[in-house]
């Protein structure tokens, strides 16, 4: 299963990812800038992305994580935090922007 990182300076980078893993896990393993301060526990805000396609698969925010997403910068209607998506087959394609 794959998922894509779309980088900052408008790169994309496609990697495999497993079943379980999170997209902040994903993008630590594959040397993809993108980190989260608090280990993944959903509460600094470090590893804000935005979401391109599939948003629909993927199950709603927390309260937690939404209480996090109002602080972040370059907020939209598509804003997630990594650390909290869970990946699965249904999944598989996903595009994952950088902000």
């Amino acid at each position: 299963m794959e998922i894509i990182f779309i980088l900052r300076n408008g790169e994309e980078k496609k990697v495999s990812f497993k079943e379980g893993q999170t997209v902040l896990g994903v993008a630590e393993e594959n040397d993809i800038n993108l980190h989260g301060n608090c280990e993944g526990f959903g509460v600094c805000g470090g590893c804000h992305v935005q979401i391109e396609n599939l948003f629909d698969k993927i199950p709603e925010a927390s309260s937690l994580e939404e209480d996090t997403l109002e602080k972040v910068s370059n907020l939209n209607m598509n804003s997630r935090l990594a650390c909290q998506i869970i990946l699965n087959a249904s999944l598989n394609g996903l595009r994952v922007k950088l902000v």
